[in-house]
């Protein structure tokens, strides 16, 4: 089993139109965990790639938790890619 994925930063965005909020979650590449001097090639790669990772349809249950959205970031953080998650809904 795979262990779960722990976002290294996390965050709110206030709506601008209601009092909804977004919650967000931001990842790195392992390679990024033990900052090195000069930039090894992998932490000079991670600079030019990210990837927004949008969850499945709110309303049917889907919510950045899903065990399918943890998959896709962790292909992508193993390829080194920043990835950036957010939740359609808010989590009481």
């Amino acid at each position: 089993m795979r262990r779960p994925l722990e976002p290294i930063y996390t965050f709110t965005v206030p709506s601008l139109h209601d009092d909804t909020a977004l919650n967000c979650r931001l990842y790195h590449p392992n390679a990024l965990e033990e900052p090195k001097t000069p930039l090894s090639e992998a932490e000079a790669i991670w600079r030019t790639r990210g990837v927004v990772m949008a969850h499945p349809y709110a309303p049917m249950g889907g919510s950045y938790d899903d065990r399918v959205v943890s998959i896709v970031i962790e292909e992508f953080l193993e390829a080194g890619w920043i990835v950036g998650t957010f939740n359609f809904r808010y989590d009481l």
